[in-house]
């Protein structure tokens, strides 16, 4: 028995010693990368050429071929770093890495560069360094790169309008599904919208307003998605943009106040919502949202024209001022395409739904203090109750004098955003900015289909014995009624009047060959609002006074 232990002992202590003489260290995951055998890389690419905006791959030579290293760009022990030479400039980055397929031979891979966008002819030099895990670098030798202008975005610029150019990793395409709504709702809607991870830049003359970089979670780049409902069943798809890192996409100068996550792209049809926004600043909602007119390349193809357009949301430095412990949310027509929502049956085909917090992020807590505080004021506004304790009776009647302003046939799936403050009751229910304007214009005659049906508050606060919305309303008419129908002609004349305008009516043909759209022109959109501002200020004039 002595004997036999004795033996056991030594075959461990000699398997030990064999270890030790291989050089191997214990739990080395490949038996290539050791202490005596490191890691060399060598350039295969000489030399590459590009345009603004592009994205290519130098081929480099790992030795030994089947050698194990980090080479993941997102991540923070990448083992392999890219070098500019002197000179050379900061032009471009390092945005994935990658073997090279399987024909290219073993131990070959491919780093792809893409350029930053920023509209320059330049010829540099650049190298790539592997650090292996026991912190010893090899590095290739230099390779040259050349970059040419982009002709698509120099001929989009040449336009003069604002040009949004969106590059998606391995150039995929955002998709959603089409859902039709249950029995007893309204809308057709989408759901399972992909969010396409790449960069986006904003181009306005000879200046970059906005590059968000490569592709990098939380830390740069954006993702790309299909935004809305029926306005998506169309050929031209309306976005929405998530930015990794907070920035001004508009380029207004001053990235601490305007910087923001989230950004929209709705499509150009018309001036109804440059003429709807202006409305909704001049009545003195919360907030109005900012924007530009752009054009739009996605992966290299013209999309035609959009607005790139401040999101509905939180944002206390430049959006809806609401506290962290407030609440940001919309009586949709779209609620049974949600995940969460809420309801005390004021209509059974609408409910609320969240805008902050968001789905992910509510809590039962918090859906349970909306719901009561939104039947609070549900209730008094049912029986006539002192309402104007629960809710901003001015920004409500702003909300409802700017729909009647401009004519507006829908209600329903016209946006009802509404904020409150924080989560005590000192603070009120507000109605917040004004958004789709697919449909102004068009009541003409008439009060807009929100003052007269009553899937919301209005026809009920305006006909309530309790008579301070109605006092409100009209009192906020006689302080806008003598300036904001010229304040509107005159902004539209003097859009009319600008170089924008200009740069818009030349993009317009494009828009039209694209899509085949029809599109009209910047001159006959500004004589259509003239008309209708022209004409509704004296029917509201005489309609109003039936209110008083």
């Amino acid at each position: 028995m002595e004997a036999r232990r004795l033996s056991r002992i030594l075959w461990i202590l000699a398997g030990a010693a064999l270890a030790a003489c291989s050089g191997r260290e214990e739990n080395t995951p490949d038996p290539v990368v050791v202490k005596d055998n490191p890691i060399t890389i060598s350039m295969v690419t000489d030399s590459v050429s590009l345009a603004t905006g592009d994205t290519v791959y130098f081929e480099f030579q790992v030795t030994p071929y089947d050698a194990d290293f980090k080479h993941d760009v997102g991540a923070a022990d990448c083992a392999v770093r890219m070098h500019t030479e002197a000179g050379s400039g900061d032009n471009w980055e390092l945005v994935k890495i990658e073997p090279a397929p399987a024909y290219a031979g073993p131990g070959r891979y491919r780093a792809f560069v893409a350029d930053k966008c920023l509209r320059t002819v330049y010829d540099g030099r650049l190298s790539f360094s592997l650090t292996d895990r026991y912190g010893r670098s090899s590095r290739t030798g230099p390779a040259a790169i050349h970059c040419e202008t982009n002709q698509q975005v120099e001929d989009l610029l040449a336009t003069g309008l604002t040009l949004v150019v969106v590059e998606t990793v391995g150039g995929e395409e955002p998709t959603c599904e089409y859902v039709a709504h249950p029995p007893g709702c309204n809308g057709a809607g989408t759901k399972n919208a992909t969010k396409v991870p790449g960069r986006v830049t904003v181009y306005n003359g000879d200046r970059v307003l906005y590059h968000s970089g490569g592709y990098l979670k939380d830390e740069r780049g954006m993702t790309i998605k299909i935004r809305g409902n029926t306005s998506a069943y169309g050929a031209k798809k309306p976005f929405k943009f998530k930015l990794q890192k907070k920035g001004d996409m508009l380029g207004r100068g001053n990235d601490a106040k305007y910087k923001d996550k989230e950004w929209t792209l709705l499509r150009y049809d018309n001036m109804r919502t440059m003429v709807g926004f202006k409305v909704n600043e001049l009545i003195g909602q919360q907030w109005t949202p900012a924007y530009r007119i752009v054009n739009l390349v996605v992966n290299g193809d013209y999309r035609g024209l959009y607005m790139l357009t401040e999101a509905v949301k939180r944002n206390t430095d430049c959006r809806l001022n609401v506290d962290k412990t407030g609440y940001v949310i919309e009586y949709d027509a779209y609620w049974w395409n949600e995940e969460v929502y809420f309801t005390n049956g004021w209509n059974y085909s609408m409910a609320y739904t969240f805008k902050y917090p968001d789905d992910e992020d509510v809590t039962d807590e918090q859906i349970s203090y909306i719901t009561r505080f939104i039947g609070e004021v549900e209730g008094r506004i049912r029986n006539a109750g002192a309402y104007e304790q629960v809710i901003d009776v001015p920004s409500f009647a702003g909300w409802l004098l700017a729909c009647d302003i401009l004519g507006n046939l829908d209600c329903a799936g016209s946006n009802l955003f509404l904020t409150k403050f924080d989560n005590t009751d000192k603070s009120k229910l507000m109605m917040a900015n004004l958004w789709d304007f697919d449909s102004i214009y068009q009541m003409n005659g008439n009060w807009s289909n929100v003052h007269n049906y009553g899937a919301f508050y209005y026809p009920r606060l305006l006909s309530n014995r309790n008579t301070a919305f109605k006092k409100e309303y009209l009192a906020r008419w006689d302080a806008v009624a003598p300036t904001i129908f010229d304040q509107v002609i005159s902004f539209v004349d003097t859009f009319a009047a600008s170089e924008e305008a200009a740069a818009l009516q030349a993009s317009i043909p494009l828009d039209k060959k694209r899509w085949g759209s029809s599109l009209h022109s910047i001159r006959t959109n500004v004589n259509t609002a003239k008309n209708w501002f022209s004409s509704r200020k004296p029917w509201l004039e005489s309609a109003m006074n039936s209110l008083r």
